[in-house]
This record gives C-alpha cells, sequence and structure tokens, in this order.
C-alpha cells in the first residue's frame, strides 16, 4: 500500500490531527529509506537519482518491544536517520510489506508512523505494500484519507510508481492476516499483464511482499503463474520481495530475484538488518545494501545488475 504522508506527526494526537494532511495510497508510489552507516548514500552524480527499498519493520505498539535480540522501533529509527544522512534525498522509499509486529493492530501503525516522522517532515514519498502480518482495513484507517485513490482487484491493492529511468508495479500478496503464505489471484496476475502491456518500453520492477519460490510453503503459492506472466513481457526486469529476512540477489532465468534483508529482526544469526539502495542505469541498476544491525560483513557492499534486452 503505497503511502505518501506530510507533515511530521510526534504523537498518536498528533496523527490523527494531521491525518488529513496525509497521502495514503497502496500501490502507486514506492518507498526508501536510508540506515545509519558511516559511509552517506546519495546518487553519486547518478542523474536518475535514487530509491530506498525496505521490507520487514515489524513495528510493535509498543516502541521498546523486542524479539530476537532486537528492539524493531530503533531499527527503523536508525534506517530513517541514514535515510536523511544521505548526500541528496532519496526520490521514493518503498517499504515492501509487514510494517506490523505480528496481527497488524491499529496501534502498531501508529508506533510505525512516530517512527517515520522524520520522513514525513522533510515529505519524502513513502510507500507500502501488504505482508503477511500486516492488517489491510487498520492500515487503510491508519493512512485515512486518500487510501480511495489506490486501485483493488478483486479486494487487493496495486499500483505503479513512476520513477526516473525504471517504473515499480506494486502488487498485494496478503493472502489472509498472519497467514504466511501469499497468493496474487488469477484477478491480479490479470491486471498485472495489463498494465505491463501498457507500458512496453520503460524497465519494470515488481514489488511483492511474499518471496518467490514454487516449492517452498511459506513462499507465493502462484509463483509459477507470475513467472508465466513475466517472461515473456521483456520489460519486466526485476521482482523485489522480502519475507524470508534473507537479504540475497539471484536470477530465474533472465529475470534478476531481489530478496531484501529485514528491518526488525533476524532469523538467521549471519543475516544483516538494515534496506538497500537501488540506483537506476540505463540498462540497469546498482544495488547498494545499507547496514543498521545483524550481520554487518556486507554493509556498502554492491551488486551491478544489468537488464535483459527488451
Amino acid at each position: 500500500m503505497p503511502l505518501k504522508l506530510g507533515p511530521g506527526l510526534s504523537s498518536l494526537a498528533e496523527t490523527r490531527m494531521n491525518r488529513r494532511h496525509a497521502l495514503a495510497t497502496i500501490g502507486k508510489t514506492g518507498l526508501a529509506i536510508l540506515a545509519g552507516c558511516s559511509h552517506r548514500a546519495g546518487s553519486r552524480g547518478n542523474t536518475a537519482g535514487w530509491y530506498a527499498l525496505l521490507s520487514d519493520p515489524h513495528i510493535a505498539a509498543d516502541p521498546c518491544a523486542s524479539l530476537r535480540g532486537e528492539v524493531m522501533s530503533d531499527n527503523l529509527r536508525a534506517v530513517v536517520a541514514d535515510i536523511l544522512a544521505a548526500d541528496d534525498p532519496p526520490r521514493g522509499v518503498l517499504v515492501d510489506g509487514d510494517l506490523a509486529f505480528h496481527h497488524g493492530d491499529s496501534s502498531d501503525y501508529a508506533t510505525f508512523l512516530r517512527c517515520a516522522e522524520p520522513l514525513l517532515r522533510h515529505d519524502l514519498p513513502v510507500h507500502v505494500t501488504l505482508g503477511n502480518h500486516d492488517h489491510r482495513e487498520n492500515l487503510r484507517k491508519a493512512l485515512a484519507d486518500r487510501f480511495h485513490e489506490a486501485n483493488f482487484v478483486a479486494d487487493k491493492v496495486v499500483g505503479s510508481v513512476a520513477g526516473s529511468g525504471v517504473r515499480f508495479v506494486l502488487l498485494d500478496s496478503q493472502n489472509g492476516v498472519n497467514v504466511t503464505a501469499g497468493l496474487l489471484g488469477e484477478a491480479q496476475l490479470t491486471w498485472l499483464a495489463r498494465d505491463l502491456d501498457a507500458h512496453p518500453i520503460e524497465p519494470a520492477v515488481i514489488l511483492v511482499h511474499h518471496n518467490i519460490n514454487s516449492h517452498s510453503e511459506s513462499a507465493l503459492r502462484d509463483t509459477e503463474a507470475l513467472l508465466e506472466v513475466l517472461r515473456p513481457r521483456r520489460q519486466a526486469k526485476a521482482v523485489v520481495f522480502g519475507h524470508t529476512h534473507v537479504w540475497n540477489v539471484r536470477k530465474i532465468e533472465d529475470i534478476h530475484m531481489i530478496n531484501l534483508p529485514a528491518i526488525g529482526y533476524r532469523f538467521l544469526p549471519k543475516q544483516p538488518l538494515g534496506w538497500v539502495v537501488f540506483r537506476p542505469r540505463k540498462d540497469g541498476a546498482e544495488l547498494e545494501l545499507r547496514c543498521v544491525g545483524g550481520d554487518r560483513k556486507r554493509d556498502q557492499k554492491r551488486v551491478d545488475l544489468k537488464w535483459r534486452a527488451a
């Protein structure tokens, strides 16, 4: 659910008072967040700018809540601080699901908004998708006023973010609150095919929360159906997902698969906590891992992606 929020919100009461200033539109825009690391992020002279990709903050109502040795809100605040320390601001912030801790309580989203306050103060566009721990209706209410601008396909929230040199397409794989596996469904896949066909030239990066894996019960159940849509449409260059709390970049045939690290906590000890800088290029993109915790051995390591031929 893409969201663009307005002025900073310092308290839940203030959040409610200022909701009329908030723009919350699932699937229409992207999300970018920079994490607290020693080396500043930024476009490094790239006129196309850059975007921040993050996933799985898992924010609980209690800002001091912790899991697996991590205080999730502290990690999100560190990410936000690093975004704002960049040499130049991102063109967008995209959060790929699981904003909430467990069942998507309204109070979880209130705390998420407070953690994101510095981004809101600087009027950075923030866009989010739904994860399996999110609650669609509670998230709608939290982001309130402009949610109606989102596109709905069979109760799923979809949309796109027009970027510079790239277009992000946001999908909704949530298949029930706290239901581990994800599902897009036939209607959403039909919408995706039509959307891509309407934009045959501009490189498209697909965002979906659940991981792309035909053999895992916890992954996207219609992984193969999604790939059937993407394979013949050469403008579809990459798929970005979270859910696994693993940082990994690989390919399925010639489509890049970008598995974002979690912000909130790790499942595996050798995984980082943080976010990813996405810098579009004429024929691909550069990714840069930004660590705020966990295993930091790959902090600031970059991965070059080359797009498949159109």
